[in-house]
């Protein structure tokens, strides 16, 4: 963050604490169409996105390009009688048309809605018949929909190569509140409700960020993506993280063992400055270092930082983690910043940010400068909310918008928990204390802090197994689904289990059953998050059955 910032605290009247930074927000007051309008000018031979293609290569777009073809499309698409503010709906996987549809969307002032794919994948007509895919298509009202060369079209839905021949349109004079896209959220709590995504939002995200992070500024980042576009992370957070900032984005398949030699490929070639992701890729980036470390570290030559979810890290894989990025400045004399932060797709995409270097997972950082972090006393923890310039209008489902759970000073409520800790240099910080949804009780009245306790005890597992799901509801003690590692074994994981147990005896911290899950977690059930994170919730919804069999002893381990 920038040299010499500090965390404000102060308590209001209501005893809630008030968090902001000393960091005036800078520059929100820009479009980010006035951003890609000015790379195109001064850099308009830079790659602003590159793809794999259907030949099996890489094909690539300059900013110059990307502004160009932005118009033609926006043109094409107002010839079809499209109007600013009407909604476009795709289902084009990430990649070059995705980005020429995106950007003739922000051009023209149409709002553009990235459709979860996996409700799709078998829907031939529009609008569509599938249960969820219909709920899906009434929250959006897509005026328009664009389908991938090949599939059916009819009705509202076309491909671009539909689109009727038009001359290029002058771009839309966008208002910081005027909506330019819809994302859904995860639907981990419920149903996946819209959330529309202002131009201010954007723009008060993003120049809070280049604020934070001056090196996002000093030089132009390059990062290797793999987040789908339907997710705000990948699809809002880190497209219009490398406009703003005039550098470079390299799309890549869904990280996998399979796929790393690739990727690391990918790495060395194009030099990426900067990671963000997920705790999945960077597991497979572990596992190679493991076996091919001047490999790995060519890949990373050009590495300055990775991000990650500060709230999303399991203790096993911080610890390889910050070993890899130790090794690296011992053996290659590189040293990489480890960065995180916290969001919501609320925020579009970001409330929080690491002010440099952290020392260990479980940190939110500060507020983005500009916006405004309160922990307000909820059921004996402190909650979370955040209030600021990127905050959503409202949500949308089947019926329109409704308001966002905000508190009667402007708050939303995030529903997760935080304290205020000291950093090993002494600086104040926000850290992760656990989801309120997660937290249940036992028969006994006793509450279980479900979330903090999960990355507990996988801690205590270690390699034995990669994430848990605890149950016990109603009942009178704790139960766990464990996805287990490939070689991990029963009784093992029920030693050590059983040492837990003994060092935490109590009825809401000790595992009295457990199963080893025979399924992989269905990303199409929403098991499974769109960062590749368990869903606790989901998981208690979509396996019902089977945690009740837990809870009856008619299944499952006894820790021993």
């Amino acid at each position: 963050m920038a040299p010499g910032a500090r965390l404000l605290v102060d308590r209001r009247d209501d005893g809630a604490l008030r968090l902001t930074t000393d960091l005036t927000l800078l520059g929100a007051e820009t479009d980010i169409a006035c951003k890609l309008r000015h790379w195109a000018r001064v850099a308009p031979d830079r790659m602003l996105m590159t793809a794999p293609d259907a030949a099996g290569g890489r094909s690539g777009i300059s900013y110059g390009e990307a502004l160009s073809e932005a118009r033609r499309l926006h043109g094409q698409l107002a010839a079809r009688g499209l109007r600013p503010g009407e909604r476009v709906a795709s289902l084009l996987p990430a990649g070059v048309d995705a980005l020429h549809l995106r950007l003739a969307c922000l051009l023209g002032g149409f709002v553009h809605i990235t459709l979860p794919p996996h409700p799709f994948r078998a829907v031939t007509q529009f609008p569509p018949e599938a249960p969820e895919a219909a709920r899906l298509w009434r929250v959006a009202a897509p005026d328009l929909v664009v389908l991938p060369e090949g599939r059916a079209t009819g009705g509202p839905a076309l491909a671009l190569t539909d689109l009727p021949e038009a001359p290029a349109a002058p771009d839309h004079p966008g208002a910081p509140q005027d909506w330019t896209a819809v994302f859904f959220t995860s639907g981990s709590t419920g149903a996946a409700k819209g959330v529309p995504i202002t131009r201010g939002m954007i723009s008060s995200c993003q120049a809070a960020y280049a604020v934070a992070w001056p090196f996002l500024a000093e030089e132009p980042p390059v990062l290797i993506d793999w987040m789908p576009w339907n997710h705000v992370f990948g699809g809002l957070d880190n497209l219009f993280k490398i406009i703003w900032n005039g550098g470079s984005l390299h799309l890549a398949p869904p990280p996998s063992a399979e796929g790393m030699g690739a990727m690391l490929g990918l790495m060395a070639e194009v030099r990426p400055s900067l990671s963000i992701g997920v705790p999945l890729g960077l597991k497979l980036l572990m596992d190679a270092w493991d076996g091919q470390p001047d490999r790995v570290a060519e890949g990373c030559a050009g590495l300055r930082h990775i991000f990650f979810a500060g709230a999303a890290m399991d203790p096993a894989l911080w610890d390889r983690l910050a070993g890899f990025r130790d090794a690296l400045a011992h053996r290659y004399g590189h040293r990489i910043a480890v960065l995180s932060g916290y969001g919501a797709t609320e925020a579009a995409s970001t409330m929080c940010l690491v002010p440099g270097d952290i020392a260990a997972p479980g940190v939110l950082g500060w507020p983005l400068p500009g916006h405004e972090v309160a922990l307000v006393e909820t059921e004996g923890l402190s909650e979370i909310r955040f209030r600021g310039p990127n905050l959503a209008p409202c949500y949308l489902d089947e019926d329109g918008p409704f308001p966002l759970p905000l508190d009667a000073e402007g708050y939303y409520r995030t529903g997760d928990a935080g304290l205020l800790a000291p950093d090993p240099t002494g600086q104040p910080m926000l850290r992760f204390d656990g989801r309120l949804a997660e937290d249940f009780k036992l028969s006994s009245g006793i509450k279980v802090r479900a979330g903090l306790l999960r990355g507990r005890i996988l801690g205590r597992l270690g390699p034995l197994a990669s994430d848990l799901v605890l149950g016990g509801a109603g009942g009178d003690g704790l139960v766990a689904l464990i996805l287990a590692a490939p070689e991990a074994e029963v009784p093992a994981i029920a030693a050590a289990l059983d040492g837990w147990n003994r060092d935490n005896p109590g009825s809401s911290t000790a595992i009295r059953r457990f199963a080893l899950a025979d399924f992989t977690p269905s990303a199409e059930e929403g098991e499974v998050s769109a960062k590749g994170q368990l869903v606790a919730s989901r998981l208690h919804r979509t396996r019902a059955g089977l945690f009740a069999d837990l809870m009856a002893d008619r299944i499952g381990e006894v820790p021993r």
